[in-house]
C-alpha cells in the first residue's frame, strides 16, 4: 500500500454540489485546494448514479433561482445537453462532465476522486490531517490542509473530528416549530431509488424476478402523495428509511430499493389499468445503484438554525446564502409509511398525465397542509456552517447545524451549492489573512461583498463593493422600454417562457376566480397610473361584481393578502363575454411606491376568468389566495393581462446599478425599447476620467423559475447573445472587448489598459428577446472578478 503526503490551503470533503462550489469558490480566490470525494462523478445525488433532479428557491418563489457557481453548470448544462429534464431519473453523464470540465478548469484545484475519508487527525482544536484511500489504487492519502470543509453529507469528517452531532427528530417542545411532532425520535427522511425507461417503438415485455416486491393495488399509487404523472423515470417516493439507518444500514437499504424499483415497474408495465398502456412499448434503462439520500447527520454550529429562522423577518448580519424550498418533511419509513410526504399527499388527488385530468386534480390549497410549509426566501448565516468545536471545520450540506424541521427546506440541492460556494470563498479569504479560526467574522463584508461579486445572490445584501467605479457612474441608454399593456395577444417576446408546464404541474393552471388572484405591478418611475384596465371572460351570462383593490407592496416576495391600508378599493361589473374592464384608480406619484410595486387584486367570482398572457413581463408576476391570509406565485410565474395609463416605466436605465441583480423590491433591471431595433445601449459615465482594466456584466434570464422548465439546448432568449463594450477616447468610440455567442448572464471582460470617463455596453444581438436586458454593470481598476468557467 502506498502512502502519499500532500499539503494544500483548503481540503474539501464530499464532491456533491455543495463540496463541488466550495472547492471551486476557493481555488478561484487563490487558495491552493484538494477536493476529496468518494465516488467517480461530480455532482452527489444529482449525479448520473443518482439522478435527482436540482431543487432550489425558484420552485416556490418567482426569480428566486440560485447563481454563482450552481448557476454556471446549469446553464451550460442545458446548453449543451440533449436531454429532456423528466423530473428525477432523467440525469445523464452529459451532467457529469459539465462539472468535472468545470472542475479540471479551474486552477489551484486537485481532484481526488474514488477516495473516501477514512479517519482524521486532531491536535489542539484543529484537523491537521485528513486520512483518505483512493480505491482501486491502493493508496493512502494522508492531506494536510489550514481549513477543512465537510460537504461529505453524513458529516463524517466532522464525526470522526468528534465534533457533536444530531440525529433524527426534536419534539415541538425543544423549539416550538410549527412543524414538529409532539415526541422526539430518532427517525429520519429516507434514501430513494431511480429508475428510468426507454420507448422502444414496440411492445417489449417484463418479467420481474422472484424476489421483487409484488404490488397489486392501484390506490397504492393514487394516494399517500405517490403522484405518478410519467413512466419515463421516477420516482422519489421510492423511499426507505427506518427500520433501517440511513448510514450503517445503507447497503441494506440499496438492496431493499432495488426490489421495490423492480416491483413497482413490474405493476405500472404489467398491472396498472391506467398506465400499462402507456408502458407498453416502454422497456427499463437505467436503474440506479446509489440511493440518493435526504438526512443524516446534522453537525453542531455557532448558530442551530430552526424553522423560525426560516420564517422570520430579522436578517442575519452574516447572511451568506439563501434558501426558500418549503418545509419539505417525508415521512419516516417512505413506502412503508401511509402518506410519503404530507405536502405532495394534500396537493395531488389524481395520477394520470392527460392535461384536463391534471387540471381536474389539482384542488385548492386553500384547505392544504402545503400552505403552511412556504417559507423564504430567507438568509442562511455563515455562524450555521462553522463547527463551534474544531477552529479549522466548516461545513456545507444537509450537515447544516440545524433541526430535522429546518433541514426540510435547507436540503435541497440547490441551496447547499449556495452553501458551499459561501464557506469555500470564506476559507480562500481566511487563507490569505492567516486567519486562525473558521468562525473569524472579522470581515464579514468582505465575504458578502466577494459573494455577490462573483454572482451570488444574498436576499438582504447589496452591492456596496468599495472597488466598483460603476457605483459612482451616472447611467443613460438608447431607450427603456415602457409597459401599456400586456394581453393575450401578446407576441411571446421570451421564447416559450410563458405559462409553463413541459410535465411538471402548476397551479393554478388558469386564471378562473375560483379564489381571490393578484398581480404584481412595477411602478418603477411612472409619475401616476390614472386608470387599470384587466381582461376577464365572464361565462355567466350574466353581468357580475368583482371587487377590486390596490396595495403598496414591500416587493414581489411580499405575499401579505392585506399588506396594510389598501391604496384604492373598488367594484368592477364585467357584463358576459370577454372583454377589459377598466377602473379609473387615480393614483398619483404620491400614492405611488417610487420604484417599487403595487398589487392588485380581484376577488373570487364564479364564471369569470381573468386572463393569462402567454408573454412574461420580467419582474411582474401574478399570485393566488392560499389560507392564512397569504397569496403565493400563480403558477410558474406567469404575468396577468392587463394595461395601464399612463405607460408604467420601470426598466429605466439606472436599474444597472441598484445592488441587485434581480427583481426583488423593484425590477431592477435595463430593458431597451422592444419595438426599436438592436443594437442598443447603456452607458456609463464619470466627471473624470477613471483608469479601467476589467468590467462584469449580469445578463437578465435564468432566474424566473427553475431550470426543469428548460429545453435541450436551450439558451435564454433574455440573455446578450452578440455585444461590445466601448470606451470614448474624446473623438470616438473604441471597442474593448466583442462577443458573438454568450448565453450566460455573468460575463467578465479583462481590458487594455484603459483610461476614459465614458464606457458602453452595446447590445447587437440577444437569444431571441427583441429587448436588451441587463441587470448589473461593474466596472474596475484592477482585476478582482473571478472568471467564470465558461466564458
Amino acid at each position: 500500500m502506498r502512502v502519499v503526503e500532500e499539503e494544500y490551503d483548503v481540503v474539501v470533503c464530499g464532491g456533491g454540489l455543495a463540496g463541488f462550489s466550495a472547492a471551486l469558490a476557493s481555488a478561484r480566490h487563490g487558495a491552493r485546494t484538494a477536493l476529496v470525494h468518494d465516488r467517480p462523478v461530480l455532482g452527489g445525488n444529482s449525479s448520473s448514479e443518482v439522478r435527482v433532479t436540482v431543487h432550489g428557491a425558484a420552485a416556490v418563489h418567482p426569480y428566486a433561482r440560485e447563481t454563482g457557481i450552481i448557476s454556471e453548470a446549469l446553464i451550460e448544462e442545458r446548453a449543451v445537453n440533449h436531454a429532456v429534464i423528466e423530473e428525477n431519473g432523467w440525469t445523464n453523464s452529459v451532467w457529469d462532465l459539465t462539472l468535472y470540465d468545470m472542475a479540471m478548469r479551474t486552477e489551484n484545484l486537485t481532484l481526488h476522486l474514488n477516495t473516501p475519508v477514512e479517519d482524521v487527525e486532531v491536535t489542539d482544536g484543529r484537523i491537521t490531517t485528513v486520512i483518505a484511500r483512493t480505491l482501486n489504487a491502493e493508496t493512502i492519502l494522508r492531506i494536510r490542509g489550514r481549513y477543512v470543509i465537510d460537504c461529505t453529507g453524513d458529516g463524517v469528517v466532522g464525526d470522526l473530528a468528534g465534533v457533536t452531532s444530531y440525529h433524527g427528530i426534536e419534539a415541538a417542545s425543544e423549539y416550538d416549530e410549527p412543524s414538529a411532532p409532539d415526541s422526539a425520535s430518532e427517525l429520519t427522511m429516507g434514501n430513494s431509488l431511480h429508475f428510468k425507461t426507454v420507448d422502444t417503438g414496440r411492445p417489449v415485455e417484463f418479467t420481474p424476478p422472484e424476489w421483487a416486491v409484488s404490488y397489486d393495488d392501484p390506490e397504492f399509487f393514487r394516494s399517500g402523495g405517490r403522484l405518478i404523472q410519467t413512466v419515463a423515470s421516477g420516482y422519489w417516493f421510492i423511499e426507505i428509511g427506518p427500520p433501517w439507518n440511513t448510514i450503517y444500514d445503507n447497503e441494506a437499504i440499496r438492496h431493499e430499493l432495488t426490489r421495490q424499483v423492480l416491483g413497482i415497474w413490474d405493476f405500472l408495465k404489467n398491472k396498472d389499468p391506467y398506465w400499462s398502456e402507456k408502458s407498453r412499448n416502454l422497456a427499463l434503462d437505467w436503474v440506479g445503484q446509489v440511493p440518493g439520500k435526504r438526512e443524516s447527520r446534522r453537525l453542531l454550529g455557532e448558530v442551530f438554525l430552526t424553522e423560525h429562522h426560516l420564517r422570520g423577518e430579522k436578517p442575519f448580519d452574516d447572511e451568506v446564502a439563501f434558501g426558500g424550498w418549503y418545509v419539505d418533511l417525508h415521512t419516516p419509513g417512505g413506502l412503508y409509511a401511509e402518506v410519503a410526504e404530507p405536502v405532495t399527499s394534500g396537493l395531488f388527488t389524481e395520477a394520470y398525465d392527460d392535461a384536463a385530468e391534471e387540471e381536474a386534480a389539482v384542488e385548492e390549497l386553500a384547505e392544504k397542509p402545503g400552505v403552511s410549509k412556504y417559507v423564504g426566501p430567507y438568509g442562511i448565516p455563515l455562524r450555521a456552517l462553522v463547527s463551534r468545536e474544531i477552529d479549522n471545520l466548516l461545513f456545507a450540506g444537509r450537515v447544516v447545524s440545524s433541526t430535522h424541521a429546518a433541514l426540510g427546506s435547507l436540503r435541497v440541492m440547490g441551496t447547499v451549492a449556495t452553501m458551499g460556494q459561501a464557506v469555500g470563498t470564506h476559507a480562500a479569504i481566511l487563507t490569505e489573512r492567516g486567519a486562525t479560526r473558521a468562525g473569524d467574522l472579522s470581515e464579514i463584508e468582505r465575504l458578502q461583498q466577494t459573494l455577490l461579486r462573483d454572482g451570488c445572490f444574498l436576499p438582504n445584501v447589496r452591492n456596496a463593493d468599495p472597488l466598483d467605479l460603476a457605483r459612482t457612474a451616472r447611467v443613460s441608454a438608447s431607450s427603456e422600454q415602457r409597459v401599456s399593456s400586456i394581453d393575450v395577444d401578446t407576441e411571446d417576446n421570451l421564447g416559450g417562457l410563458g405559462h409553463w408546464s413541459q410535465g411538471h404541474p402548476v397551479y393554478p393552471a388558469s386564471g378562473r376566480l375560483e379564489q381571490g388572484l393578484a398581480q404584481w405591478i412595477a411602478v418603477g418611475d411612472t409619475p401616476s397610473i390614472e386608470t387599470l384596465s384587466v381582461l376577464l371572460d365572464n361565462t355567466s351570462g350574466q353581468a357580475r361584481e368583482i371587487e377590486a383593490t390596490i396595495y403598496a407592496v414591500d416587493g414581489i416576495w411580499d405575499y401579505r393578502l392585506e399588506p396594510g391600508a389598501p391604496l384604492r378599493s373598488g367594484t368592477l361589473t364585467v357584463e358576459p363575454g370577454e372583454r377589459w374592464a377598466t377602473w379609473p384608480v387615480g393614483l398619483t406619484a404620491a400614492e405611488l411606491p417610487a420604484g417599487g410595486y403595487v398589487r392588485l387584486h380581484l376577488g373570487a367570482a364564479a364564471d369569470v376568468e381573468w386572463k393569462l398572457s402567454d408573454a412574461v413581463l420580467p419582474g411582474q408576476v401574478g399570485g393566488y389566495e392560499v389560507a392564512e391570509k397569504r397569496l403565493r406565485r400563480f403558477g410558474g410565474g406567469s404575468t396577468f393581462s392587463f394595461s395601464v395609463e399612463p405607460p408604467l416605466a420601470p426598466y429605466g436605465p439606472s436599474n444597472v446599478l441598484s445592488g441587485v441583480t434581480r427583481p426583488t423590491s423593484s425590477t431592477n433591471v435595463w430593458r431597451s425599447d422592444p419595438q426599436a431595433a438592436l443594437p442598443q445601449w447603456v452607458e456609463l459615465a464619470w466627471d473624470a476620467p477613471v483608469e479601467l482594466s476589467q468590467v462584469q456584466i449580469t445578463f437578465a434570464g435564468h432566474l424566473l423559475r427553475e431550470y426543469h422548465g428548460e429545453p435541450p439546448l436551450f439558451r435564454d432568449p433574455q440573455t446578450a447573445k452578440a455585444y461590445t463594450i466601448e470606451a470614448w477616447d474624446g473623438d470616438g468610440w473604441v471597442e474593448l472587448a466583442r462577443e458573438r455567442d454568450n448565453y450566460t448572464n455573468r460575463v467578465v471582460h479583462d481590458l487594455p489598459e484603459t483610461r476614459t470617463d465614458r464606457i458602453r455596453l452595446v447590445v447587437t444581438e440577444t437569444n431571441g428577446d427583441p429587448s436588451a436586458s441587463v441587470y448589473e454593470i461593474r466596472a474596475y481598476a484592477s482585476a478582482v472578478c473571478t472568471l467564470p468557467a465558461y466564458r
